[in-house]
């Protein structure tokens, strides 16, 4: 793939820059020292059990602590609201700091302002131009923030897609004739990549390993 020095990067956040798992974990132990702070109660072990057993964990943490369900709302916001402690791949960020000195960049992830806007803080991305999917009424693979790309970078001959998920990131940016690059799930993603049921149009153009590799296409 030749890059046009003209071209955007856009990438997705989720399981693309960083693992979303690691920002469930990073939840799950906020929520659990916040409590202990509490009520002097260590659920680590409950949380960590429910997990692993794929079951609810904060109905776990609430039938442990015998708390309401408007408590466990409290806990959902609790998770939904922490600054996460993610970082990024000393790579994936040196692969970053390549594009960012050489290219425009941006960012399209779907989820609650706070939510996102506070990993980007955890991973020290805020500064990166980042169009999130409550702020536009409309997740992806709606095309507004696609369009809103191409607008604001309306000099550019070329714009690159990097995501992840096979459902909704890649369909959009095709039909509008980006190059869409893949990173493959690794076995630790929230949203697995089952190919066998996706129309190729769903796909992307080019699949790699990890954002890191994206250093060949910048030589």
């Amino acid at each position: 793939m030749k890059v046009d020095k003209s071209a955007v990067w856009v990438f997705d956040l989720d399981d693309t820059l960083y693992p979303e798992r690691e920002y469930q974990v990073s939840g799950y132990r906020h929520i659990a020292e916040h409590l202990k702070m509490l009520f002097k109660v260590d659920i680590s072990q409950i949380i960590e059990t429910a997990d692993e057993q794929g079951k609810n964990v904060l109905d776990a943490i609430c039938h442990t602590l015998s708390m309401s369900e408007s408590a466990k709302e409290s806990l959902l916001w609790m998770y939904r609201l922490h600054v996460p402690d993610i970082q990024l791949r000393p790579k994936i960020k040196e692969v970053l700091d390549i594009i960012q000195s050489n290219y425009s960049i941006a960012i399209i992830t779907d989820g609650r302002s706070i939510s996102q806007r506070n990993k980007l803080l955890a991973l020290g991305l805020e500064n990166i131009e980042t169009f999130v999917s409550e702020e536009w009424n409309e997740v992806k693979p709606g095309k507004l923030r696609f369009q809103e790309v191409e607008k604001r970078y309306s000099d550019a001959k070329q714009f690159i897609y990097v995501g992840d998920n096979v459902k909704k990131d890649f369909v959009t940016p095709n039909r509008m004739g980006w190059i869409t690059i893949g990173i493959k799930d690794a076995g630790y993603n929230i949203h697995s990549q089952n190919l066998r049921t996706v129309e190729s149009s769903y796909l992307p153009k080019i699949w790699i390993d990890s954002v890191s590799n994206i250093q060949d296409f910048l030589c």
